[in-house]
């Protein structure tokens, strides 16, 4: 069998690695962002299971956290035939589809469901890390060319992005409103569950079967980075002290608008998962924009002055969100309450998408700054952060929405909601009736309900978002002068050390 060139084995790892990554993120997706949704409108639950579940979620994602690096040992001790990485790929993957279809369609009800719920939750987190974790981790043995790497970096990431933005976009279609398969939020759940089981699935097996790694390249085993070590080096480093407080607050901030953006949708605009979608997608469109405007921003203003462009940017886009949603309705037709509530959307996340770059880039500095303090760079610990802090803060999150939904009765009228719904999926009623019940339940909901949750909406994100950027304001002294400051007094005195080394060389 004749063997492929190095060239033809690239240009084949860089599909059959990258555009799989699709189908991994629209589980993600799937799993992470609308998991409550599909809860809430699929079961009758009271304020205690409610509390339950977000008990679970809170644990689970803390322990998401540490999960990672226990993960990465188990996958550096594996030696099989086809190497360390594509069995957990394989394995990773085929569980974790099968759990996503039974999480989606139990017909589990009550206490019962909370306990599956529990069950599921954890074995999907493991399943899902034994993918994720080995995927990610292949990548360096594809190549190691760094040109070639850097792209298919790039391409992963690209086509991962592309799988989260469609599976965001796409799922509060197809299992809210009248475009809800099978006619309702029970059985579209299970069409899109198992659709996209089956996608993550196939995508995998591709990468399995098809993906070629490069036997030449002799990997280091990752550094283990365990709570200690991170604790340690963060402590030595004030500056990443600080900015690791930056993440957490602004993770448990800025995503609280999308968090409780479905419900809100429902309540002011009616159960149609199409205005879900628009919402998502003018601030999915602001991410698209902060990538592309970025380098130019950078290259005319300093670290401060984006931090403060998008501080202001942020808080008038919550401001506009909270008026519009006030005063607009029962004032203006609903094409114009829509373009409002699309318009404040790509506000807010213009301005938190360039206050999180901005973020990255602090973080990023620390680097140095470590090195410059302690000689050691730790840049596997450092940049573990960005994603420890992002599931910290999605744990601070579920706390805050069960707090938020318990107070203002919200799981009176998803309740409701749900048992229209199971009705539905029983044939009990017919689509027309669904629809003019739900509408009932909605114009029945007090006012007050939708005018709390535009608080919650607006308030919490405005004061840890304003946190972040008086800690990011007052405490991260590492700016543009600064860090050239460090990286010249790094480089000197690494060539006092090449200098002493010669020396001891020559004298010897």
């Amino acid at each position: 069998m004749p063997q492929l060139s190095d060239e033809r084995i690239f240009n084949r790892n860089k599909w059959v690695y990258t555009i799989p990554g699709m189908g991994r993120d629209m589980s993600y997706t799937l799993f992470s962002t609308f998991l409550l949704t599909y809860v809430l409108f699929t079961r009758v639950i009271t304020v205690e299971q409610f509390a339950a579940l977000s008990v679970i979620l809170t644990i689970a994602r803390i322990w998401d956290g540490f999960n990672d690096p226990i993960m990465g040992g188990i996958i550096e001790n594996t030696h099989t035939r086809v190497g360390k990485f594509k069995p957990w790929i394989l394995i990773g993957s085929l569980l974790n589809a099968g759990v996503l279809i039974i999480m989606f369609s139990n017909r589990a009800t009550g206490w019962n469901f909370v306990y599956l719920f529990g069950v599921l939750y954890f074995i999907w987190d493991i399943t899902f890390t034994m993918n994720d974790i080995a995927y990610w981790s292949m990548l360096p043995s594809l190549t190691s060319e760094p040109k070639r790497r850097d792209k298919l970096t790039s391409y992963a990431n690209l086509f991962a992005s592309i799988g989260a933005i469609a599976a965001t976009g796409l799922i509060p279609i197809f299992t809210s409103g009248d475009l809800a398969l099978g006619g309702n939020s029970i059985s579209g759940y299970r069409a899109v569950s198992i659709f996209i089981a089956l996608t993550f699935a196939f995508s995998q097996v591709i990468v399995f079967l098809f993906v070629r790694e490069n036997k030449e390249i002799k990997l280091e085993a990752p550094e283990r980075i365990g709570l200690k070590k991170m604790l340690k080096v963060i402590f030595k480093n004030d500056q990443l002290l600080w900015v690791t407080l930056i993440m957490l607050l602004y993770n448990t901030g800025s995503s609280l608008l999308t968090a409780f953006g479905q419900n809100y949708m429902y309540l002011s605009f009616g159960y149609k998962g199409m205005y879900v979608t628009m919402f998502v997608a003018f601030y999915a469109l602001s991410t698209v924009a902060i990538n592309i405007l970025y380098p130019k921003l950078a290259s005319k203003m300093t670290r401060k002055k984006m931090s403060n462009l998008a501080l202001i940017t942020t808080v008038v886009g919550y401001v506009l969100f909270f008026i519009f949603g006030t005063f607009l309705p029962g004032r203006a037709s609903m094409p114009v309450q829509l373009a409002a509530l699309c318009l404040e959307a790509f506000i807010v996340g213009f301005g938190q998408s360039l206050f999180y770059m901005v973020t990255t880039i602090c973080l990023t500095n620390t680097i140095e700054y470590n090195e410059f303090k302690t000689g050691s760079r730790d840049e596997a610990i450092i940049f573990s952060l960005r994603p420890f802090m992002a599931k910290m803060g999605s744990a601070l999150q579920q706390m805050i929405i069960f707090a938020a939904y318990a107070i203002i009765g919200m799981t009176t009228i998803t309740n409701g909601i749900s048992d229209i719904e199971r009705q539905a999926s029983q044939n009990l009623i017919d689509e027309s009736t669904k629809a003019l019940r739900i509408v009932d339940i909605l114009e029945g909901a007090s006012p007050q309900i939708t005018f709390w949750l535009r608080v919650c909406m607006v308030v919490m994100p405005i004061v840890l978002i304003s946190i972040a950027y008086f800690v990011m304001k007052n405490k991260v002294k590492i700016d543009e002068e600064t860090y050239d400051k460090m990286l010249s007094e790094i480089q000197a005195r690494k060539q006092d050390v090449e200098s002493q080394a010669a020396v001891t060389e020559n004298n010897q």
